[in-house]
């Protein structure tokens, strides 16, 4: 070796030995885990004049991710999904290598056994080196480089080398970094768990959470959200004695903490190495532009799954199984830690792992808050509790007072009888009415002068007139048909009388057309009656004497095509009896029926009482005149049954009498107890909804 190349070795090894100092003293900056390794990548490559390269560290369950990663489109690893995987199972095969190796281009890595794991499908040489991290497999570097000369490359895997036990000291400063802050914290959270636990109040327990998790974490502000009625609302917020609900900022992060308990994963913002989904992404931006934070964390709450008891004997083993076994259904959270900061653009390990600290307790206490004042009955289980308030001895003759009072009224609801009246809603309508429809097809060619809403109309009277082409056409042909036959006929019956020279054969021919003509008149007679019949339903006539109440008469029917059995118009007879049309809900046809075969019985008939929705100060009475025996579902009520009622139209004044005015009638059903009379329902409830799914 001359002294030139020699002292360019010696230029290039001091040049590598500042590098990986360099890069060493970096490490011990306090840089992020993805600063550093992003800068470390971009000098290496620059030091070797690579074509790309990857940092991949080592999670959960051994998955490894890339951290950072620069040129990967030059290299060819991700053209395809066939690419990438096949790269992906060559990194797997490689993080499994005791120690870094380089894989020329087409080349394969074989296992400890001899059989090939996976291949290098890139046209460049790959060389990767492990991270370890005491004795644990924490990583790997890769880079891919044009092909060299062998002893290049070795070189090249010694360098990594160098820079992976770098990048080892820097994982374990780091580690040591997060584990120096968790035994700081484990006084703090020992209060923290302590004070946190102390209530059974769900917002007193989120106020406590949020101002101490704020002290612990060491972030600018925490707020708790809690599940009211299927939604998170925010209880409390770190520093501030109440939550202004109306204001922006507490609806966007509202709306934020719902979409992300939806997604059921903890959000960190800002996290390069997670896409948002666009829901998630929205309303983040939102919030962000309301608060002006930096950057936050939400973590869901959910319920604490129960842990496995420890018995004399041992763990049982089913709770254990219970424990572990995967919940049917992804429980709801039942609640939300949000953590922001407002200076700082990133979230070091050691605060996140208090964030997940303080998470663990809160969901803890707050789903104890939650279970206890969810309790059936619960505000009468806290007034027991504090009984003794009641039985001090200024209080025990007001205590003593109210305990009779109390006595007296379940008495009273238990003996004291009341009628039992049965509400249903209906409408006031004419007994004779009806209504008028279409007898054929056809378009409605004119609406009879007069003919509005309100207007009286007598029996027979013309309401409109219709108009069927086909029916024109028909008549008109039958009618030309017969007067051609007619005249045929003529003709044949004027040879048959004047013709004497006809032979014998010529006049028995024509009888017998003759005797065919009179037929054909005859069955032309017969469908021009029928079209005229038809032509007659052309005409639309009133059916009663009465009213017209339909609205809006001429828009409704004026040259437009209706067909054979179409609802025109009505025509009610308001001079005539009226009645209600009660619509009684099918649950309570059973107490109407007993009383009815009762009043049936005794010789009577079943009173209702009523109100009309045009006078409401006014109370009037009928008769029940008749209940259906099929119930109908209609539209918002539900399943009811047609009651009819008898009422005095005299008892009304004529302004009142309207078709179809609205009215709320109740039915009396015999007297019952004062208690059954107010709390029927309940009762029915109970029966219908608990007791007869106990049994």
């Amino acid at each position: 070796m001359s002294i030139d190349e020699s002292q360019e070795v010696y230029r290039a090894r001091e040049q590598i030995r500042s590098l990986v100092a360099s890069i060493k003293a970096m490490s011990q900056q306090g840089m992020s885990e993805a600063e550093f390794f992003a800068a470390l990548l971009d000098q290496m490559l620059q030091a070797m004049e690579a074509v790309a390269g990857i940092v991949w560290l080592a999670r959960d369950g051994g998955r490894v991710e890339p951290v950072c990663h620069a040129g990967l489109e030059a290299a060819g690893v991700t053209g395809s999904p066939e690419a990438e995987k096949g790269h992906l199972a060559l990194v797997q095969s490689l993080l499994g290598s005791p120690t870094g190796l380089v894989v020329p281009a087409g080349a394969e890595v074989s296992g400890a056994d001899g059989k090939p794991l996976a291949a290098n499908s890139t046209a460049l040489s790959v060389i990767a080196v492990p991270i370890d991290n005491n004795g644990v497999r924490a990583g790997l570097i890769e880079v891919l480089q044009h092909p060299q000369d062998e002893q290049v490359e070795r070189g090249y895997l010694v360098f990594m080398q160098q820079l992976a036990e770098v990048a080892s000291d820097y994982r374990q400063r780091q580690q040591v970094v997060v584990l120096g802050d968790q035994q700081a914290a484990l006084s703090q959270v020992e209060r923290f768990a302590r004070s946190v636990h102390e209530s059974l109040d769900p917002v007193a327990t989120a106020f406590v959470l949020a101002n101490e998790a704020r002290r612990i974490i060491g972030c600018d502000r925490v707020g708790v959200l809690v599940r009211r009625r299927r939604k998170l609302v925010l209880e409390a917020v770190s520093g501030q004695e109440s939550v202004e609900r109306r204001a922006n900022e507490v609806q966007a992060i509202e709306a934020l903490a719902r979409v992300v308990a939806k997604a059921g994963e903890p959000l960190w913002h800002p996290d390069p190495s997670r896409e948002l989904p666009p829901q998630i992404e929205e309303e983040l931006e939102n919030y962000v532009d309301e608060s002006h934070t930096s950057s936050l964390a939400i973590i869901p709450l959910e319920k604490p799954r129960p842990t496995p008891v420890v018995k004399p004997g041992g763990i049982d083993a089913t709770a254990v199984a219970k424990a572990e076994a995967a919940p049917k259904a992804v429980p709801e959270p039942i609640g939300a830690l949000v953590v922001e900061w407002f200076k700082s653009a990133t979230v070091d390990p050691s605060q996140r792992a208090r964030v997940e600290l303080v998470a663990e307790h809160g969901k803890v206490a707050l789903s104890n808050a939650l279970s206890h004042t969810g309790l059936p009955l619960y505000p009468l289980i806290n007034l027991a509790g504090k009984s003794r308030v009641l039985t001090t001895a200024r209080n025990l003759p007001r205590t003593v007072l109210a305990g009779l009072g109390l006595l007296a009224g379940i008495l009273a609801l238990v003996f004291v009888p009341a009628e039992l009246r049965l509400e249903g809603k209906g409408t006031l309508e004419p007994v004779h009415r009806r209504d008028v429809f279409a007898g054929i097809d056809g378009v409605v060619e004119a609406v009879a002068q007069g003919i509005e809403h309100g207007a009286v109309v007598k029996e027979g009277q013309e309401l409109a007139r219709l108009r069927n082409t086909e029916v024109d056409v028909a008549l008109a042909d039958v009618l030309g048909r017969k007067a051609s036959s007619e005249e045929q006929l003529r003709a044949t019956r004027r040879s048959l009388l004047e013709d004497e020279k006809i032979s014998a054969d010529e006049k028995v021919r024509l009888a017998g057309r003759a005797a065919q003509l009179e037929r054909e008149i005859e069955s032309l007679e017969a469908q021009r009656l029928l079209w005229e019949t038809r032509q007659g339903d052309l005409k639309v006539t009133s059916p009663l004497a009465g009213v017209v109440v339909t609205w809006q008469v001429r828009d409704r029917l004026l040259l437009r095509p209706v067909e054979k059995g179409q609802v025109l118009l009505s025509i009610a007879d308001k001079t005539g009896p009226w009645e209600l049309e009660v619509h009684m809900p099918d649950d309570r046809l059973g107490h109407v029926n007993r009383a009815a075969q009762e009043a049936k019985a005794a010789g009577r008939d079943l009173e209702v009482d009523y109100i009309l929705a045009t006078d409401p100060g006014t109370r009037h009475r009928g008769l029940v005149r008749e209940i259906h025996e099929q119930a109908e579902v209609r539209g918002e009520d539900g399943n009811t049954v047609l009651v009819r009622v008898t009422i005095d139209p005299d008892k009304h004044e004529k302004e009142e009498l309207g078709a179809g005015a609205s009215v709320t009638a109740r039915i009396a059903c015999g007297k019952r107890s004062l208690g059954y009379v107010w709390f029927h329902d309940v009762l029915s409830f109970i029966q219908t909804q608990i007791l007869f799914r106990l049994w």
